[in-house]
């Protein structure tokens, strides 16, 4: 990985991306990780995957390493059939115990409509020795449910007919969370950012042109008030272009 911003020489993922993130606000530092062509398709076929190339899988390792929780929304559980996260690779594990982190990060999901199936491999292959995955949900979600996820689950029932995502955060923050990675779909952006909660935007930019219609990084209504970011990082390795963006 060659290093534009600053200048520098080749660099390691970690080094790049390891870098300080205070606790905003009594909540966790939000980073949001996404992929997206040239012409801002942000999937192939439906998943992302076809986008991206092992250098993309290296910095999405690495950003996963650095997180406590990983966020994403039922419908990207969904398409990209969502297994419990790993185990980081050697340096980046050694350097999640020296920050006293969990061996690997808890997944969360979020879904107003509790439409997850407790059969998915996120849920069935858990390792038994991690905490549970977290379900953030409304009270209809919580019925649709039902007793299906007991042991497989922790759900969490959130006031009103939406799911908020201050709420998430508020309650990530009481489970000791400090730094959560979102990574989508563009409906849980949308949340996010409408809510003044990405602190941080982690985007590959990826040498393709996909064409069709489909949404982008963020899908729902214009923004109330226009989300500023200042380009702190700018890496490429084998063709990808990949820019970190701290909220202005």
């Amino acid at each position: 990985m060659r290093q534009l911003l600053p200048p520098g020489e080749d660099q390691n993922p970690l080094d790049v991306y390891d870098q300080p993130r205070p606790t905003p606000n009594n909540r966790p530092w939000v980073m949001v990780n996404m992929i997206s062509s040239l012409d801002g398709a942000i999937s192939v076929a439906g998943t992302s995957g076809g986008l991206g190339n092992p250098a993309d899988q290296k910095v999405l390792g690495t950003l996963r390493s650095l997180a406590d929780i990983i966020l994403v929304g039922a419908g990207t559980v969904r398409a990209e059939g969502y297994r419990p996260p790993r185990t980081p690779y050697p340096e980046a594990a050694q350097r999640r115990a020296a920050r006293h982190q969990a061996p690997r990060a808890r997944l969360a999901v979020v879904t107003g409509r509790g439409d997850l199936d407790p059969q998915g491999a996120l849920f069935a292959d858990h390792p038994p020795e991690d905490p549970l995955p977290l379900i953030f949900t409304t009270s209809h979600g919580a019925a649709a449910l039902g007793e299906s996820f007991i042991g497989r689950a922790e759900v969490v029932v959130l006031p009103g007919p939406l799911v908020d995502p201050s709420l998430v955060m508020e309650g990530l923050h009481q489970r000791g969370a400090g730094i959560v990675l979102s990574e989508g779909g563009p409906s849980l952006n949308h949340q996010l950012a409408a809510a003044g909660l990405v602190d941080e935007l982690c985007l590959t930019v990826s040498p393709l042109l996909v064409g069709g219609e489909g949404p982008g990084l963020i899908n729902g209504p214009v923004l109330e008030s226009l989300e500023e970011f200042e380009l702190a990082g700018l890496t490429t390795e084998d063709g990808l272009l990949f820019c970190r963006y701290l909220s202005a």
